[in-house]
């Protein structure tokens, strides 16, 4: 599978201490993207299922996939939360495909099935969510089991990290503002 990014920690992209995966490669092109570096089909890289499952911590309740967009991916989607779910963690998906549509796609309603959440619906830069876990107030989160409940849904919050060699990744929901300050700062998303 083509993979964007790997962030073996995460406090804010679901509920618990997570996994996230970004998933390359998008073409429903949503306007003010937050995420734009994954929409190429060139960038990331190939990884396999073992190699993904080999750098989960064991100490993680959960892995939430986003992309770019995973349903593009659909039989490698498919075997990542089948094996997700044999390990007894948290599956949670972020897409811009509506559920309607991700029952017409190969594979979808069977990846449904081994979802716990989803968050469903293209992007909408005129409709910033202000709460919650989702880009935008059109986007809605379906509980597909009950594993989780509403409520585990509703902080907005990023995380910033710096490595080692001085780079910065910043994940989660950032507002407008904190993001025209990065650009005001020379920081890129």
């Amino acid at each position: 599978m083509r993979i964007h990014s790997f962030t073996p920690s995460t406090y804010v992209n679901g509920p618990g201490k997570r996994a996230m995966i970004h998933f390359q490669g998008c073409t429903l092109n949503c306007p003010g993207c937050f995420n734009t570096n994954t929409h190429s089909n060139d960038n990331g890289r190939e990884m396999s299922l073992d190699e993904i499952l080999s750098l989960l911590p064991s100490d993680i309740d959960g892995v939430t996939i986003s992309g770019g967009e995973p349903f593009l991916q659909p039989l490698s989607l498919l075997q990542l939360v089948q094996a997700l779910k044999q390990m007894d963690l948290s599956i949670v998906v972020f897409t811009g495909f509506y559920r309607k549509e991700i029952s017409k796609i190969n594979y979808g309603p069977h990846i449904l099935h081994y979802i716990d959440v989803l968050i469903d619906g293209r992007f909408n830069d005129l409709q910033i969510a202000t709460t919650g876990l989702r880009g935008s107030s059109n986007q809605t989160i379906h509980l597909l089991t009950k594993r989780h409940i509403a409520a585990e849904f509703e902080e907005r919050n990023i995380e910033v990290t710096i490595n080692a060699e001085g780079n910065l990744t910043m994940t989660g929901f950032p507002s407008t503002d904190l993001l025209k300050g990065m650009q005001l700062m020379g920081i890129e998303k």
